[in-house]
C-alpha cells in the first residue's frame, strides 16, 4: 500500500489530504485488475465511486440513440476520475472500458465524501477539475460538430505522429476504433487514408502509417 500512497499524494484532491488519510485510503480501497475490452462502468448504469487508474488506459465511450458508438477520450495511467453519479445518483452518461490490461483502486462514496466534507480545499479542487474535463468535452464535440471528417482525420494521424516522436507511427488501432474517435464509419476512414496516400501525403503498410507530407496535413487539419 506504500506504493499508492505516494502516488496519491501529488494528485489533484489527493494532495490536500494529510499523509494518515491517504494511508487511510489506502487500507480501504478495492484494487481490480482490467482485462481487454472489460467494462468498469456502463452507460445508463449508477456508479457512486471515485477510481485511481495505476495501469493501462480506458476509454470513455458514448452510445447514441441510434446505437452508434463514439469514443470521446481516453482515461490515462495516473488519472484520477470522478464518476458522475458520485454526485448526482443519477446514471452515467458514458462508458469506462478497457484498453488492454489494466490495475485501477477504487472507492465507493461512503469512503470519499466524509473526507472532502473534512477538507474544503480538496472538495473545491472537483469542481476545477470537472469544469476543465467538462471544456475539453466542448472542443471535442465541436470538433465532431463542425469539422469534415478528413479534418478530423488529418488531426489524429499528426497527433499520433507527435506521440510516437517520429515520422511513422504503428497501426496499433482497427479502422472500426479509429473511426469510433472521429464519429464516422469504417468505411470513411479507409476510403480517407488511402485518398491521402494516392496524394503522396502518407505511406501505408499493414503495420506502418508514414508521413510524405506534412504541411498537406496540417492544412487538412485545418479544413473547416
Amino acid at each position: 500500500m506504500t506504493d499508492l500512497i505516494n502516488e496519491l499524494v501529488g494528485k489533484d484532491v489527493f494532495a490536500h489530504f494529510p499523509t494518515e488519510v491517504l494511508a487511510q485510503l489506502a487500507e480501504y480501497s478495492l484494487s481490480k485488475k482490467l482485462t481487454e475490452g472489460e467494462y468498469l462502468c456502463r452507460q445508463g448504469e449508477i456508479w457512486p465511486y471515485v477510481f485511481y487508474l495505476d495501469e493501462g488506459q480506458l476509454n470513455w465511450s458514448m452510445v447514441s440513440s441510434g446505437g452508434k458508438e463514439h469514443q470521446l477520450f481516453k482515461v490515462k495511467s495516473g488519472d484520477v476520475f470522478w464518476a458522475h453519479s458520485l454526485f448526482d445518483d443519477q446514471p452515467m452518461p458514458a462508458s469506462l472500458s478497457a484498453d488492454g490490461k489494466g490495475l485501477v483502486y477504487i472507492w465507493p462514496r461512503d469512503i470519499i465524501l466524509p473526507l472532502l466534507m473534512k477538507y474544503p480545499r480538496a472538495m473545491w479542487d472537483i469542481p476545477k477539475k470537472l469544469t476543465g474535463t467538462m471544456r475539453n468535452a466542448r472542443e471535442i464535440i465541436y470538433g465532431l460538430a463542425f469539422q469534415p471528417v478528413a479534418s478530423r482525420l488529418a488531426g489524429f494521424l499528426l497527433d499520433n505522429l507527435e506521440s510516437s516522436g517520429q515520422d511513422s507511427f504503428t497501426r496499433d488501432m482497427t479502422l472500426e476504433e479509429i473511426a469510433k474517435v472521429l464519429a464516422t464509419s469504417a468505411e470513411v476512414v479507409c476510403r480517407l487514408l488511402y485518398q491521402f496516400q494516392t496524394d503522396g501525403i502518407l505511406k501505408i503498410t499493414r503495420t506502418q502509417i508514414s508521413l510524405e507530407d506534412q504541411r498537406a496535413l496540417e492544412k487538412l487539419r485545418t479544413l473547416s
